[in-house]
């Protein structure tokens, strides 16, 4: 860029003695026509001037590149931030407390991405004025707002790009000093392939597999490709603090460190250094284990039931009969969103006594426990349409065959947030309405058993009570005729 400035020459001002270069300002940058940039060489003598000239302009072109590239990514923050959905000015959050820990431009962003204002596209658009390191801090938060799944920060056209340009390896590698391998120890990176093609994930499930190696190369990113018998208690803590930074979820935190220590686990019990006789563990000890992580990231988010208001505006909205029969089994039994969204017409069921209901009792993909597992009972108000072949709804499944992610985007954004109160009402999802039904059967005169309500919704336990007790009491699942005399007795006049 520095050629499409203008050059610069080298003059005596009046009335000073030291030389100045002095170089006319880009248009985007002056304040009026012409102007200029002057700075001293700090010299009276023509010949140093003359030698510093080359420097003091090139730092000038850089100080130049470095406002306009800001004012290339301002441009796009100003064209998507709301005041009134932020809060916030945009120079209020420049200047704020976690801006001068994490840098502005990962705040600013982190802002948009929180409160839906900008898309995937408009991300990957923002990340060509990011720096490496501030890309990680983004990459991370859009990682779970968007379900990336990529240890390189960078969307992929710039990867491409980089690629392109020779600077692959330096994308590749954290931006941390080599520790000194002095025992031939393996590193984090050396034992991943070993770890998974364990056993241990014979039984956990694909999804689980597939993020795993991300979670565990993040850590990397933060805390170096370290040989595992370096490995210190603090470096959980270091994870803890840069993904505490990048805005995280204290649950989600401890889901990178668990995967990290599981890793070491693995290293601790299955690898051992055979150079020597007779063989000896690499690491004795787990330096993870026992380390809180209590300390870092936000709370878990709760959700709230809908208001009753916020209901009659939802069934108020004109929207395609799938949806809207995808809400109002949602409302009417309770289920969770997976479940109704996987839902065949085949478990669409009639027993003897006429009571219509959906057979889950095969087992459920969401919860692997036995009140999951279950019949639910449909009520009079739950009006379904004529049999078809295939699933109820069509959207899109994820590697573990579930599509709660891509209906609760669905819902969530072209219903349940335009009936949000406000701002500050961010607790509604669609989840909201499981509440609402629980919440329903409370009320109800006289109140169903708990053991009962759960076995309505699928739940394991409540309050202390756990499911072996429950399934001392309630041998089996409790009757249809039984969970549709609850749902039954409860009013859904936003159906009407």
């Amino acid at each position: 860029m520095a050629s499409n400035y203008h050059e610069s020459t080298l003059r005596k001002l009046s009335g000073k003695a030291n030389y100045y270069v002095v170089v006319t300002k880009p248009p985007q940058l002056a304040s009026r026509p012409k102007e200029v940039e002057r700075r001293s060489t700090g010299t009276s003598d023509a010949k140093l001037a003359g030698k510093l000239k080359h420097k003091i302009t090139q730092d000038i072109y850089s100080e130049w590149n470095v406002a306009l590239e800001r004012d290339r990514f301002m441009d796009i923050i100003k064209q998507y931030w709301d005041v009134t959905k932020v809060g916030h000015s945009i120079e209020e959050i420049r200047t704020s407390g976690p801006a001068l820990i994490s840098g502005e431009k990962v705040v600013l962003i982190r802002t948009l991405m929180v409160r839906d204002l900008i898309t995937i596209g408009v991300l990957n658009e923002l990340f060509e004025h990011l720096t490496l390191e501030e890309a990680r801090k983004v990459r991370i938060q859009a990682d779970f707002r968007w379900g990336e799944d990529s240890p390189n920060p960078y969307p992929a056209h710039i990867q491409q790009r980089n690629i392109n340009e020779g600077l692959a390896d330096k994308l590749a590698t954290k931006d941390a000093t080599t520790a000194l391998n002095e025992t031939g120890c393996p590193t984090i990176l050396d034992l991943l392939p070993n770890y998974m093609n364990d056993i241990r994930w014979q039984k956990i499930t694909h999804k689980e597999k597939q993020y795993a190696p991300n979670y565990i190369k993040n850590c990397v990113n933060i805390i170096g490709d370290k040989p595992i018998d370096q490995i210190l208690p603090k470096d959980a803590h270091s994870i803890g603090v840069t993904l505490d930074e990048a805005g995280l979820a204290n649950s989600t935190i401890k889901t990178y460190k668990r995967h990290l220590s599981n890793l070491l686990t693995f290293a601790r019990e299955k690898e051992t250094n055979d150079q020597v006789i007779p063989a000896t563990r690499w690491i004795e000890t787990n330096p993870f284990y026992g380390v809180s992580m209590n300390a870092y990231g936000a709370e878990k988010r709760t959700w709230e039931a809908l208001e009753d208001e916020q209901l009659f505006n939802l069934f108020r909205f004109d929207m395609p009969p799938s949806d809207r029969l995808l809400l109002s089994i949602l409302i009417t039994t309770g289920m969770r969103l997976d479940e109704a969204a996987l839902l065949t017409w085949d478990q669409y069921k009639v027993d003897k006594e006429g009571l219509r209901y959906f057979d889950l009792s095969a087992g459920a993909i969401v919860k692997n426990d036995a009140f999951s597992a279950r019949t639910v009972a449909i009520p009079d108000s739950l009006k379904i349409p004529k049999a078809e072949d295939g699933r109820l709804f069509d959207f899109r499944l994820d590697a573990d065959g579930k599509s709660s992610k891509d209906a609760s985007r669905h819902l969530n954004e072209r219903y349940i947030h335009k009936i949000r109160n406000g701002e500050a009402d961010n607790r509604k999802v669609v989840h909201s309405l499981r509440h609402n039904l629980s919440g329903f059967m409370s009320n109800l005169s006289p109140q169903p058993a708990s053991e009962e309500m759960d076995w309505v919704t699928g739940h394991g336990m409540e309050g202390n009570i756990k499911q072996s007790e429950r399934r001392r009491t309630y041998k089996q699942d409790i009757s249809v005729r039984k969970k549709y005399e609850i749902v039954n007795r409860i009013k859904h006049p936003w159906l009407a």
